[in-house]
């Protein structure tokens, strides 16, 4: 049975119309009568929008990972491996999870526009605006983004985008009308696609509307998008500080403007989980080094500038966009490493075929399995998916399915990996034209079957099959052209058994999206210093350390908006008048000084964890620019920072915040850490077989410690 997602908000009654579910394209959707009255939802992006904005994976070392996985769909047998705590994920979930990292690449504005609207339906507090970027927050961003892989969301998302502006419109007023939002709407154009929280409706005229909206690109601005609903266009001005005068705005039409209603999302279902109540789609991520791969679908050829055949389309992702460009040579090279989903029906006996000459890595899912293509590009020699099996004669794809805790990875000639729901079988040449074969079954879950011209594996040899014979413990086999043999093991992991791996370099994209200012520069700042009202006074930039997030919900929670305790951004505290005292007393700036806490570090300083990582600390208005960092327990032990903290000048009564973040990456095991003694544990995330956290302080006002554990 497929496992429902609690995701929903207790006491809110959704927009009927808005309603998805069905097979194929989508179900019909009513639409109610437009009144042409401009409505408003009560929703303004600042409070209720995020202070920092948009940002890519490579801004954060959090990944999307198995906690993730867990909050989202349970500790069931088929999400983590026998349903155990902590969580290893099954291959078939990891593989899920692999699409997701590889889809977050370029933004997670998807994420922003969801957990905006979850937490303003259920007026959390403190207000969205005074959430930092990091821990709970970072990863419940991540969460909302996986929201629109659901098949919930795609097929409800089709049953409108066919409708006319004018019902999409329409559709969106009603909601405003009730006081609801959490509909977010997506526009794609030639330079990307991208994912907007829409919150009012302005009619300029009977024909034309503004569609206000929060954009995470551009936190705390009144942004909008302008519909024709006469010509049926949009017009959404994406990089310009001034909406109303971007000479580079983004225009469509309708079949270019798509609404994921919320109500999918919150009833969504697994969609790695095994069960006939919800028939799986074929959905694929494609990130490739240049624009030139195609799709042979039962329904016709797809590719970044053919987006429709049959029911089968390509759309540049959400997160995706190349931005304005000073040359049209510039503006094709960011084309060209735009990420684009692919959905296509997919029915047994059937397949589809992809063909690429350059760096190009497909993550996806099929009726049966979960997959992974990885090719430098072949002209002549294509990849075939069908619903349980991928094969290819290009003896430098390597190809993964994971059907279950069963997964394999090969490449080479007549390579094919099969699933029959038992076992995953590969069958490939080796070096000397002779077929080799492997399976991941209940003995052994994950196999790899390495063939030279693959990245690191010897010329001379015919073949290499890597098994993973215990949770920690790799064994090689190495095969020699004259039939010698060699086993040795490792510890570690395969990687097609980790919810991450890193992208190619060819693929890898900045954090910031080209045509925006840097991110610094769009973040809200800071409230005022004081505000005195009545017998109150209330004092900005208090070390306050308790605040509320939202944590997308898995099954065993009762709602999306869960409380957890994180550090607020620029917290405020309200003191009765009897207790008043000023800021200029309370809170002078003065030296502060910063120290790692490792009583709770259990392994010895031999241990491999204990060095070989990179620890420092950053922010503090530049005091840790250039400062050097710690690379084992030995250096944390002895370490200590001062700094000017945050706090008023006695001098000039300013105000000044001093955000400070510690950040640990590269070990080589498990770890958590807190910023102070009040803050929350924050478990590393295991990228590629090393482990890495961050935490931060909103403003340091008096000494501070950093907890490390493990």
């Amino acid at each position: 049975m497929r496992k429902r997602i609690g995701f929903c908000l207790a006491a809110i009654v959704l927009l009927a119309a808005c309603g998805g579910g069905g097979g194929g394209g989508g179900a019909e959707v009513s639409v109610p009568a437009a009144t042409g009255e401009n409505q408003a939802s009560g929703l303004i992006p600042n409070p209720h929008g995020f202070a920092f904005p948009n940002f890519g994976s490579a801004a954060t070392a959090e990944v999307f990972n198995e906690a993730d996985l867990v909050e989202m769909f349970g500790n069931t047998p088929e999400v983590c491996v026998d349903g155990a705590e902590p969580c290893v994920a099954t291959a078939e979930a990891a593989g899920w999870a692999r699409m997701v990292n590889e889809s977050r690449a370029a933004g997670h504005c998807e994420g922003f526009a969801v957990l905006a609207a979850a937490r303003f339906m259920a007026a959390e507090q403190p207000a969205t605006v005074e959430l930092i970027n990091q821990g709970d927050v970072t990863h419940a961003l991540m969460r909302g983004f996986a929201t629109q892989f659901f098949d919930e969301t795609k097929k409800a998302t089709k049953a409108i985008v066919k409708k006319s502006m004018r019902d999409k419109v329409a559709i969106l007023e009603a909601g405003f009308a009730s006081k609801k939002v959490g509909d977010v709407v997506g526009v794609y154009s030639d330079m990307g696609g991208h994912a907007l929280l829409p919150y009012a409706i302005e009619y300029v005229t009977p024909d034309v509307a503004k569609i206000m909206i929060y954009d995470s690109n551009w936190p705390g601005q009144e942004r909008f998008i302008t519909v024709d609903m006469a010509a049926d266009t949009w017009t959404f001005p994406f990089s310009g500080p001034d909406p109303a005068n971007d000479p580079s705005a983004w225009t469509g039409g309708t079949k270019d403007f798509d609404i994921a209603p919320y109500e999918a999302r919150i009833t969504g279902t697994c969609p790695f989980c095994k069960g006939d109540s919800v028939a799986r789609q074929t959905l694929l991520v494609i990130r490739s080094a240049s624009a030139d791969w195609t799709i042979e679908t039962p329904d016709g050829t797809l590719s970044p500038t053919s987006t429709e055949a049959g029911e089968s389309t390509v759309r540049p992702m959400r997160s995706s966009s190349t931005g304005a460009s000073d040359t049209a040579q510039q503006g094709m090279n960011s084309i060209e490493k735009m990420g684009y989903l692919v959905e296509a029906s997919l029915e047994e006996g059937e397949s589809i075929t992809v063909k690429s000459t350059s760096v190009t890595r497909v993550t996806g899912i099929t009726p049966t399995a979960t997959i992974q293509i990885d090719t430098r590009g072949s002209g002549t020699e294509p990849i075939v998916i069908a619903p349980n099996a991928i094969s290819t004669n290009d003896p430098a794809a390597v190809i993964t399915l994971a059907d279950g805790n069963f997964v394999a990875t090969s490449n080479g000639g007549n390579n094919s990996v099969t699933t029959d729901g038992t076992q995953v079988s590969v069958t490939v040449d080796g070096a000397d034209g002779n077929p080799v074969t492997a399976v991941a079954n209940e003995t052994t879950n994950a196999v790899d079957v390495r063939t030279p011209g693959r990245e690191g594996v010897d010329e001379n040899i015919n073949y290499e099959i890597v098994t993973q014979k215990a949770p920690e413990e790799i064994e090689k086999t190495t095969v020699g052209l004259d039939g010698a043999q060699q086993v040795a093991t490792e510890v570690g992991r395969l990687s097609n058994t980790q919810v991450y791996q890193d992208s190619p370099e060819e693929l890898k994209v900045p954090s910031v999206k080209p045509g925006l200012p840097s991110g610094e520069s769009r973040t809200i700042g800071e409230p005022a210093p004081t505000t005195t009202i009545g017998s109150t006074t209330t004092v900005a930039g208090a070390t306050t350390t308790t605040s509320t997030t939202t944590t997308i919900a898995g099954p065993t929670t009762s709602g999306v908006a869960r409380p957890t305790t994180t550090v607020p951004r620029g917290a405020t505290t309200t003191v009765a008048a009897t207790q008043t005292t000023t800021a200029q007393n309370a809170n002078v700036r003065k030296n502060v000084t910063l120290t790692p806490n490792l009583d709770n570090w259990g392994p010895g300083l031999s241990d491999p964890i204990s060095s070989g990582f990179s620890a420092k600390l950053s922010g503090g208005l530049g005091q840790f620019e250039g400062a050097d960092d710690c690379q084992d327990v030995a250096c944390l032990e002895s370490a200590s920072s001062t700094i000017l903290g945050g706090g008023v000048d006695a001098a000039t009564g300013q105000e000044t915040v001093v955000p400070v973040t510690f950040s640990m990456t590269g070990a080589s095991g498990p770890f958590s850490l807190r910023c102070g003694a009040g803050g929350n544990w924050i478990a590393a995330s295991n990228n590629g077989g090393t482990y890495s956290a961050s935490c931060s302080f909103a403003n340091v006002t008096s000494d501070e410690s950093v907890y490390l554990r493990a």
